[in-house]
């Protein structure tokens, strides 16, 4: 069989790929920090229909949570053996954020409606297209007679929009990953596919306290005013640590680490008051390579400076912090293989790039595991009428199978 052949073989099952998808979509799988269930009643759904598909090494593994009905957390992994003992897999996640503002969807959230060649529902783009694409791009392998050059493993994980805890992490800890793997995360993407993310910024929010002392306004020389104090700081911060962190990667856009004051808290409502307490927040990503104990440092040092010149009391601590993962190699295998998957199913040229945000590749490259985030999205994640694009939900399936046949389908 040759790559068309096998791309022809997907497209043929366009409708019943689309109606899976949305059977899938009605089932709901909130997690339990947002009032939901958990992912029990998707997993056995999930379960059934990948034997429906002709897929048989079927794995569950839960994790403990007495805050589900169920009591546990499943998470599916789905394997096929291939020629070569290498192991490739797809990890992608069932759970979803709740629907949010009800009156503000156009269609059901959880009745998936098809229309203008698209599917909205909740969890169609986050993550459902790539988990169904994934599985149907392995079925359509599978029942075309071909064995996949590496061994085959789908991930369908709980807890990814909670932290992971009985998701990856949870999978982590039981050794079902081993550096040599090969990871793809669909969790993040670009509309026509062609972006492998492959580096990650450091994040750090951090929460500033300012103390000062609180008067009249019209006496401001008995006071310490808050808010001047954190003013100065912001701006004194920021152009300290914008000067010294300035070192470019074009990977990234903005290819620079970011230094950004965010949130401020109200300190009163009057106008005629020296607020004698601030409240405010900074939202840091800092390119690999630097590290975020020494521009915390640099953070605390900063601090300190304008607090003694002001005679007031500055305090910070982390609201987040993730130091940045190790990249994966541009020429790593796992690069190679999607790059070339993706090049024969649309006229694109796959290119790596870093991002701002954090991805759940991050806890593979920390444990030594080459991993690449990919998909074809909108980006309508979390947004009232998600939807996902079908031409997209077919288009990845083709590179799944594509993927996962390797050196077992002919190259025009």
């Amino acid at each position: 069989m040759d790559a068309t052949e096998l791309m022809d073989a997907v497209e043929s099952q366009r409708d019943k790929l689309v109606e899976d998808f949305c059977s899938l979509l009605r089932v709901k799988a909130v997690g339990p920090e947002s009032g939901g269930e958990g992912e029990h009643d998707r997993a056995r759904h999930i379960v059934t229909l990948a034997r429906r598909l002709g897929l048989t090494d079927i794995e569950v593994l839960e994790s403990s949570d007495p805050n589900v009905p169920s009591g546990k957390r499943p998470n599916i992994i789905i394997r096929v053996k291939g020629r070569s003992a290498k192991r490739l897999w797809v990890v992608s996640h069932m759970d979803t954020v709740p629907e949010g503002d009800l009156s503000a969807w156009t269609t059901p959230p959880y009745e998936p409606t098809v229309k203008d060649g698209r599917i909205y529902g909740r969890g169609s783009e986050d993550n459902g297209q790539e988990l169904m694409a994934s599985l149907c791009g392995l079925a359509t392998l599978v029942r075309s007679g071909l064995v996949p050059e590496l061994d085959v493993g789908l991930v369908m994980v709980a807890d990814e929009e909670h932290g992971n805890a009985h998701g990856i992490d949870f999978l982590m800890s039981k050794g079902l990953f081993k550096k040599g793997d090969l990871v793809v995360v669909p969790d993040h993407g670009s509309l026509d596919g062609s972006e492998l993310e492959v580096v990650e910024k450091g994040i750090a929010w951090i929460d500033v306290e300012v103390t000062g002392k609180q008067t009249h306004a019209s006496t401001p020389h008995k006071g310490v005013n808050a808010l001047e104090v954190a003013a100065k700081f912001m701006l004194a911060a920021v152009s300290k640590l914008r000067a010294k962190y300035a070192v470019r990667d074009d990977l990234f856009d903005p290819p620079y680490s970011t230094f950004e004051p965010t949130r401020c808290e109200s300190n009163g409502p009057n106008v005629n008051t020296v607020p004698g307490r601030q409240r405010f927040a900074f939202d840091f990503r800092v390119l690999p390579g630097y590290s975020l104990d020494e521009v915390m440092a640099d953070l605390r040092a900063v601090a300190d400076e304008t607090a003694r010149a002001a005679d007031a009391q500055i305090t910070m601590s982390f609201l987040q912090r993730a130091d940045a993962a190790p990249r994966t190699p541009l020429d790593s295998d796992v690069v190679r293989r999607l790059s070339e998957a993706i090049s024969l199913t649309r006229d694109v040229v796959a290119k790596p790039t870093g991002i701002g945000g954090g991805t759940c590749a991050a806890p593979f490259r920390r444990a030594g595991i080459d991993a690449v985030v990919w998909a074809s999205v909108a980006s309508v994640a979390h947004d009232v009428n998600e939807y996902c694009i079908i031409d997209n939900l077919v288009g990845d399936t083709k590179v799944y199978a594509l993927l996962f046949a390797g050196d077992g389908v002919r190259h025009a």
